[in-house]
């Protein structure tokens, strides 16, 4: 040892300094920035350092401490780390390049000074499937789980040298002191106290949340009176000491005040991992002391359109977990209208086309099919043939489509077997807007042409994931094009669409149905339209020819389950002949783009004819006198609800007048005639208590009952990209006001 130690920095334990087992015990030398740059093993009694003593005699520090283990990760193993293992502090007082420690305190050389945190949940969305609301998980997410430090635990991060400005800690101070706290005892529910392990956010408590982010006056109990005390004394470092002992006490009420956010707060990426087919997440995390509590921050990337995309990231104290208890589900429900819900795990038929929807949502059998159909919605007769049921509340047939649509189809292993290697789609306006048909003479049958590409997953790490797509034409010379059936199997497709590069990194399709087909519905005139489907193979000169198929082989969603198929009835099929083999599977569906009205008239004193305009007054003599309201809620096809409202002052007592329904007939006591909803009310039941004057506001929306096979489309430029135009809102709204004055 003495050779060896010649020219180095020694780190000596004397006989006294109760040291023990020294086998897992380290001597690690920290860089002025929080880095650790060195940690030397303990022979006996003493650990050789390769740092000089120069580099040791500046601003660099030396800790005693345990081993950290490897599964810790590099990113993990600073100064931090150490100070949340009580690491100890080593005085450098050096004696020649001796470091002599004469006592250690108790337990620095536990040996297992780690545990592993289990972080886990689920993330959910509300979405609408075969006309019912369901929570639905979100599988291929990105979840994003971070650790919150606040320096007020660590008023002197050593990681980042920053102390919190004096003036932050005195206005914090101020405000905090200003608050009108209400009377009574400790909140036992907030997350104010962590020894009773509350792991919600403060988002999470609805009364808790609701007042913290709302009205001071509704803020929890009083802090202690030592805290109020120590805040309103004027020294910085009184109040210092009392925001830092008081950290945890402090936390909500940081949440009033986002300027001070950077000052307080630091976050920390611990690991980026995938939702499952069930939503579902976790991750174990190494804690570096027994007794540190972990702070746990969520966001959530998709990937939409081949890019990742943030879809759920919310303020950071806020809605932070302060104090996670280990193995507590953090359950988000998300409500981003470009996710869809997760379909991985689902089984198809080996040897069969399987047309699961439009969208995510509108399953075949969930669209009416009758050229002619009527439908009573309101009393009243509507025309709704190709509309679908997936958004209406009342499960009614009497959505039709629009946006950009999608066809998802699965194809089974077995397929090829029939010769079949290419598909295509067709579409036929059978019908105008209106309903009225399209002779045969009259109709023209387009391919559906436009890229389409099949996204898979790529391997980057053991967590973190990224989709790649994978063309699949078009092929062919127009109008004779068709796009190649992707293999259900991804192995037999690496060499036609994946290249060399991702075949390193296990590619997996990243669902088993994929969208065959992309249609600008905004390019189609608005119509009833057959949609064909045709299973095709190519001869040796590239022309493409219709292959014929036994009629099981075209499957469809059954009714009741989206993600289960059954054999597509004879009305999908061409021809529709018992027996014979099918040539393609088609179905009808409307589209219809057209944009909602709303206007709002004058409203009327009936007597007179005089009307509220521009100034919004009516001038009346007897509270018995009717006064009309009146509005126009429509669309040119009648696929429209409307919901209509008139407040007074404030809003505080109600007047009772908010009819809602659909644009079609007659609802709620306000009768439709020539296209105007109106209604008659007496001055007394508007004024309704108020002595001989009031003001109104009246409110109309509409909404489009248009879908796109996923969601309802209602608001938002729409650019058309056939036009290069930009095209209105679905969803159209109006606002109104008037006053009643006898004078």
């Amino acid at each position: 040892m003495k050779n060896e130690t010649k020219n180095a920095v020694v780190v000596k334990l004397s006989k006294h300094a109760g040291a023990g087992n020294l086998e897992n015990l380290r001597a690690y030398v920290v860089s002025s920035t929080g880095k650790i740059i060195e940690a030397a093993h303990f022979k006996g009694d003493e650990a050789v350092l390769t740092s000089s003593r120069k580099s040791l005699e500046g601003q660099s520090k030396v800790y005693l401490a345990p081993a950290l283990p490897e599964s810790a990760g590099a990113a993990r193993k600073n100064e931090l780390a150490l100070l949340k293992m009580n690491a100890y502090e080593v005085v450098k007082d050096l004696n020649e390049n001796l470091l002599m420690i004469d006592k250690l305190p108790a337990g620095i050389i536990d040996r297992f000074p780690f545990r592993e945190c289990l972080i886990t949940g689920h993330v959910n969305e509300n979405f609408f499937i075969d006309g019912q609301l369901q929570n639905l998980p979100l599988c291929d997410l990105r979840v994003h789980i971070c650790e919150v430090e606040a320096e007020l635990i660590w008023p002197y991060i050593p990681i980042y040298y920053r102390r919190i400005p004096d003036w932050v800690l005195q206005e914090i101070a101020q405000k905090i002191v200003n608050l009108h706290f209400k009377p009574g005892p400790p909140d036992p529910i907030g997350p104010i106290s962590f020894e009773q392990k509350v792991n919600l956010p403060l988002s999470s408590l609805t009364a808790r949340s609701q007042a913290i982010r709302s009205a001071e006056s509704n803020l929890p109990p009083s802090l202690p009176d030592q805290v109020l005390s120590d805040l309103r004394s004027g020294s910085v470092e009184v109040i210092r000491k009392s925001l830092t002992d008081y950290h945890y006490l402090i936390y909500p009420y940081i949440c009033l005040w986002r300027i001070y956010w950077p000052y307080i707060y630091c976050i920390d990426e611990l690991a980026v991992v995938t939702t499952d087919c069930n939503g579902h997440f976790q991750h174990w995390e190494l804690l570096f002391g027994k007794e540190h509590p972990l702070n746990i921050y969520i966001w959530v990337e998709a990937n939409i359109n081949g890019q990742w995309v943030t879809v759920y990231r919310p303020a950071l104290p806020c809605h932070t977990w302060w104090n996670y208890q280990c193995g507590t589900n953090i359950n988000l429900t998300l409500t981003d209208p470009r996710l869809a819900p997760c379909s991985c795990g689902v089984e198809g038929p080996a040897d069969a086309v399987w047309f699961r929807s439009i969208g995510q949502s509108a399953a075949a059998l969930h669209i009416e099919q009758n050229a002619t159909s009527n439908i009573t919605v309101q009393g009243a007769s509507l025309k709704n043939a190709g509309c679908t049921d997936i958004i209406d509340v009342n499960h009614n047939l009497v959505s039709p489509f629009g946006g950009t649509l999608t066809f998802q189809l699965f194809c089974g292993a077995n397929i090829f077997a029939a010769g079949v290697t290419h598909y295509r789609w067709k579409s036929t306006m059978v019908a105008d807007a209106n309903q009225n048909p399209i002779p045969l003479g009259s109709q023209t049958t387009n391919i559906i042409g436009g890229a389409v590409s099949r996204p898979y997953l790529v391997k980057l790490s053991a967590t973190h994931y990224e989709t790649r797509m994978a063309p699949l034409g078009a092929v062919g010379t127009a109008p004779d094009i068709a796009y190649r059936i992707p293999h259900e199997n991804i192995s037999a497709e690496i060499t036609a669409v994946i290249p060399a590069a991702d075949q390193l990194l296990s590619p997996q399709w990243s669902d088993i149905f994929f969208d065959s087909a992309f249609i600008d519905s905004h390019s189609l005139t608005d119509g009833l339209y057959r949609f064909d489907l045709e299973l095709l193979r190519q001869d040796a000169a590239g022309a493409f020819h219709v292959v014929p198929v036994a009629r099981p082989t075209f499957q469809v969603s059954e009714s009741g389950d989206i993600n289960s198929s059954t054999n597509a009835p004879d009305n999908y099929l061409l021809p529709q002949i018992p027996l014979f083999d099918a040539v393609s599977l088609s179905f009808n569906a409307r589209i219809d783009n057209a944009p909602c009205v709303a206007v709002i008239n004058d409203a009327v004193l009936k007597d007179t004819g005089a009307k509220s305009g521009s100034c919004g007054f009516i001038i009346y003599t007897d509270t018995t006198q009717d006064i009309t309201l009146s509005f126009e809620a429509s669309h040119p096809r009648n696929f429209a609800t409307f919901s209509y409202g008139v407040v007074k002052g404030d809003g505080t007592v109600p007047t009772g007048i908010n009819p809602n329904g659909y644009v079609i007939s007659s609802v709620d006591g306000f009768t439709l005639a020539a296209g105007t909803f109106s209604d008659d009310f007496t001055v007394n039941s508007l004024l309704n208590g108020c002595p001989g004057q009031a003001a109104f506001s009246e409110n109309l929306y509409v909404a489009a009952l248009a879908t796109d096979g996923t969601s309802r489309l209602y608001g938002g430029d729409y650019f058309n990209t056939v036009t290069n135009q930009y095209i209105n809102s679905y969803d159209a709204s109006a606002v109104n006001a008037f006053a009643l004055s006898k004078t």
